[in-house]
C-alpha cells in the first residue's frame, strides 16, 4: 500500500461520524470479517449443552460420536488437499479439537472453561491467519522483512500492493529509475524461485507495456496441475466454433481456452496454431482435446493430414471431412487448401463480410449480407475451415520448409485456420517464415534448445520454460494466442487427459459430427474439386482395403484362365516362336505420338486414383509403357505445363495434375 493510499483511508476515517452511532457503525464494520470464528466457538457451546441434555450417559452415542469425529477431521484434512500445508494442518487440528469437546460435553460434563480457553486460542489462530491473508500492510511486512529482492540484486525495486489469492501472489514491482529496468526482474527470475526454494515455473515476471521498470511478480507457491483430470467430453456441444475451444486449465483452475475465428468487434485475429512438444510431453493428448473440441461444432470442417496412419485420430475420422496420410495425398490437400483461400476471399467479400463469422454459415437471407445489388441472394452458407497437419516434420521434409508460408499468411482472411503439429519446432525442421506465420502455440515440454522457437523471447523473458519439463509432466503446456490476457502465456496450464474410456465417447462425438455437423459449402468443395479431381470427391471411397481383396479382384478379371493348372508343364513351341523375345518392353517401337498418348493415359490413371500431384519418378514408374529414357519424360512434363494439364507446386519436380474436367 503505497503512502497515498494511506493517507486516503487516514482521511475517510476522519470524515465518519464521530457520534455514539458512528463510532458504533466503524467498528461493528471492522469486526464483521472476524466474527465467524467466534460465533463458531458458540454455536458449539450451545450444541454441546442441547447434546449433553438428551444423551448424557449414553455410551453407544459416545462409541458413535466418537467415531463421527474421527471421521470429520479425516473429511477435513481430504478436503484440505488443494490448499496450503499450513492451512490443512490448520483446520484438521481445529475440527479435531472441536468435534472431540463436543462428544466429550455431551456423552459427559460440558467443561465450559476448556470451552473459553480452547475456543479463544483457536477463534484467534483463524483471525491472525485472516489479517495476514487480507492485509496488504501485513503480507508487504513479511516480503521486505524477507530481504527476497535484495538477495536476488533487486535491493532498490519496490514492492507495492500485494495480492494474496489461493494458490498466488501477485506483487507489483517498481523499479529504481534510471538504473533497473524489467529485463533485471527478467534474468532474476531463476535466483528468486531459489531464494523461496520453488520450481522455475512456479516464478514468473509480467512488465507493464507502459513502463520499462514496472511490472507483476507473480508467485505459485503449490503445483496446482498436479492432479490427472480426465477428458469428459467437449465443452460445447453443438455451439460455433466462434465460441472459445476449452482444451485444459491453468494452474489456478480457470478454463484454458482457445479461439480460431477472428472477432471483428472484439479486435481479435483469426489465428493459426503451432502445437510443438517432444515424444512423451503430452502432445498428442492437446491435440486430441483441440480437435474433439473442433468436431463438437456445428458450423465448421476438418482436413486431416497424418502420416501415423491416424494412429491417435482414427476414432474421430467419421466427423472429419476429409483425412489423408502422408505422400500423394498430403500433397493433394496442400494444392487443394491453396486453392480454395482465394475462392473463399471472394465468397466473403463478396457477400461484405471482413472476416469470417457465425452468419457466414447461414443461408444468406440478409441483404445487408447479399452478393446481389437489390435483396437477399440467398447463397448457400459457408463453413469455417480447419486444415490440420499432423506430425508435420513429415510433410515439410517432403514439400519444403516454407510449404505452409503462402497458406498460413493468406488463410486468416479467407476463415481458414492452420494447425501444424510437431515434435520439434526448431529452424531446421520450418523456416523462420512459417514460424513467424504461425501466432499462436501450444507449446508442451520440449528440448532445452528449441524453447526460442516454440515461445517468443519476451513468454520466455516472463519465466515461461517448457525445457524444465521435458517429457517428466505430461499435458503441461504453455498457451499463447489472441484474446487472452498476455499475462497469462508464461502461466503454466495442463490439457485434460485421453485414457481408453474415451474412445467410446469420441466414437459418439465422430457420428454427431458426421450426421449433424457442417457439410463442405460449393464454393470450398468445388475448389477442391477443380484442382485435384477425385482426391477430394472421391475422398469417402478411401477406405481401408481388404488383404484378400487382391486376390479375389485377379480371379474376377482374369476368367478366361481359371481352366488353367498352374502346375502343368508349359506346351512345346509352335514352329515360328522359338526366338520370341519375353519381357521386351511395350513401348519400345513407340512413336512420339504414340508415347504421348500412352503419356496422357498415365496421368488420366494417376488422377482416376486420386494422386494429384506427380514427379518424373512416378511417372517413370510406367516407364515400359512409353519406352522413353528420363530426360524425354521430364521434357514432355514441362510440356504439359504449358498445356494446362499440369500446374507447378511449391516443391520444385513436384507437379500438379490439372482435373481434365477443369479449365486450364
Amino acid at each position: 500500500m503505497t503512502g497515498k493510499d494511506i493517507e486516503q483511508r487516514h482521511e475517510d476515517q476522519l470524515k465518519g461520524s464521530s457520534d455514539a452511532g458512528g463510532v458504533k457503525a466503524y467498528l461493528l464494520h471492522r469486526a464483521k470479517p472476524y466474527l465467524p470464528p467466534w460465533l463458531g466457538v458458540g454455536a458449539l457451546g450451545v450444541s454441546g449443552t442441547v447434546g449433553h441434555l438428551v444423551w448424557h450417559g449414553d455410551a453407544a452415542m459416545g462409541i458413535g460420536l466418537t467415531l463421527g469425529s474421527v471421521v470429520l477431521t479425516g473429511s477435513t484434512w481430504w478436503a484440505g488437499k488443494a490448499t496450503g500445508p499450513e492451512r490443512r494442518l490448520h483446520s484438521a487440528i481445529t475440527v479435531a479439537a472441536g468435534s472431540a469437546w463436543f462428544t466429550s460435553a455431551a456423552v459427559f460434563t460440558p467443561s465450559y472453561n476448556g470451552l473459553a480457553v480452547g475456543g479463544t486460542v483457536a477463534a484467534l489462530t483463524w483471525n491472525i491467519r485472516q489479517i495476514y491473508r487480507r492485509d496488504p500492510d501485513g503480507v508487504k511486512a513479511i516480503a521486505e522483512g524477507s530481504g527476497l529482492l535484495e538477495k536476488v540484486g533487486l535491493a532498490k525495486a519496490m514492492m507495492q500492493r500485494i495480492k494474496v489469492e489461493p494458490n498466488r501472489v501477485t506483487a507489483p514491482i517498481a523499479l529504481e529509475a534510471g538504473e533497473q529496468t524489467n529485463d533485471d526482474v527478467a534474468k532474476a527470475l531463476p535466483r528468486i524461485a531459489s531464494a523461496l526454494d520453488l520450481p522455475t515455473t512456479a516464478v514468473r515476471y509480467s512488465p507493464d507495456p507502459a513502463s520499462a521498470r514496472r511490472g507483476e511478480l507473480v508467485v505459485v507457491p503449490m503445483d496446482m496441475l498436479s492432479e490427472i483430470i480426465l477428458w469428459e467430453g467437449p465443452a460445447l456441444p453443438g455451439g460455433s466454433i466462434a465460441d472459445p475451444l476449452v482444451i485444459g486449465r491453468y494452474d489456478n483452475g480457470d478454463p484454458l481456452q482457445l479461439w480460431l475465428p477472428a472477432d471483428v468487434e472484439a479486435g481479435r485475429n483469426g489465428t493459426h496454431v503451432l502445437i510443438a512438444g517432444i515424444s512423451g510431453s503430452g502432445k498428442g493428448d492437446g491435440a486430441l482435446n483441440v480437435l474433439t473440441e473442433i468436431l463438437s461444432r456445428k458450423d465448421v470442417i476438418t482436413w486431416l493430414s497424418d502420416p501415423k496412419a491416424f494412429q491417435d485420430f482414427r476414432p474421430l475420422l467419421p466427423g472429419i471431412d476429409w483425412a489423408v496420410e502422408a505422400g500423394a495425398g498430403t500433397e493433394a490437400m496442400v494444392e487443394a487448401v491453396q486453392a480454395v483461400i482465394p475462392a473463399r476471399t471472394r465468397w466473403l467479400g463478396a457477400h461484405k463480410y471482413r472476416a469470417w463469422e457465425p452468419r457466414c454459415f447461414d443461408t444468406q437471407n440478409d441483404p445487408d449480407h447479399s452478393c446481389k445489388a437489390n435483396g437477399p441472394c440467398g447463397c448457400e452458407g459457408m463453413p469455417f475451415l480447419v486444415a490440420w497437419f499432423e506430425e508435420a516434420a513429415n510433410t515439410l521434409r517432403a514439400l519444403g520448409d516454407d510449404t505452409f508460408t503462402g497458406i498460413a499468411q493468406e488463410a486468416r482472411s479467407a476463415g481458414v485456420s492452420l494447425i501444424v503439429s510437431l515434435q520439434r519446432a526448431s529452424h531446421d525442421q520450418m523456416s523462420t517464415s512459417t514460424r513467424a506465420s504461425l501466432p499462436s502455440v501450444i507449446c508442451f515440454g520440449v528440448d532445452k534448445r528449441d524453447e526460442g522457437f516454440a515461445l517468443p523471447d519476451e513468454v520466455l523473458d516472463a519465466g515461461a520454460h517448457p525445457g524444465a519439463w521435458s517429457n517428466r509432466r505430461p499435458g503441461y503446456c504453455y498457451l499463447v494466442t489472441p484474446g487472452i490476457d498476455e499475462t497469462l502465456y508464461a502461466s503454466p496450464a495442463r490439457t485434460w487427459r485421453f485414457t481408453w474410456d474415451s474412445i467410446s465417447m469420441m466414437e459418439t462425438l465422430a457420428a454427431w459430427a458426421g450426421r449433424h455437423g457442417a457439410k463442405p459449402d460449393p464454393i470450398t468443395a468445388g475448389g477442391a474439386a477443380a484442382v485435384v479431381g477425385k482426391a477430394y470427391t472421391e475422398r469417402a471411397q478411401h477406405k481401408e482395403e481388404n488383404p484378400d481383396d487382391e486376390e479375389q479382384t485377379v480371379s474376377r478379371l482374369d476368367d478366361e484362365d481359371l481352366d488353367i493348372d498352374p502346375n502343368e508343364e508349359l506346351p512345346d513351341p509352335l514352329p515360328g516362336e522359338e526366338n520370341v523375345p519375353f519381357g521386351q518392353l511395350q513401348g519400345r517401337d513407340l512413336n512420339a505420338d504414340q508415347a504421348r498418348d500412352v503419356l496422357d493415359a498415365i496421368l488420366t490413371e494417376f488422377e482416376e486414383a486420386g494422386t494429384m500431384v506427380i514427379g518424373t519418378k512416378d511417372v517413370m514408374e510406367h516407364g515400359d509403357r512409353l519406352g522413353r529414357q528420363r530426360g524425354w519424360v521430364s521434357g514432355e512434363l514441362q510440356r504439359l505445363i504449358q498445356d494446362g494439364r499440369l500446374a507447378i507446386t511449391a516443391k520444385p519436380g513436384r507437379y500438379r495434375i490439372v482435373p481434365a474436367m477443369a479449365d486450364a
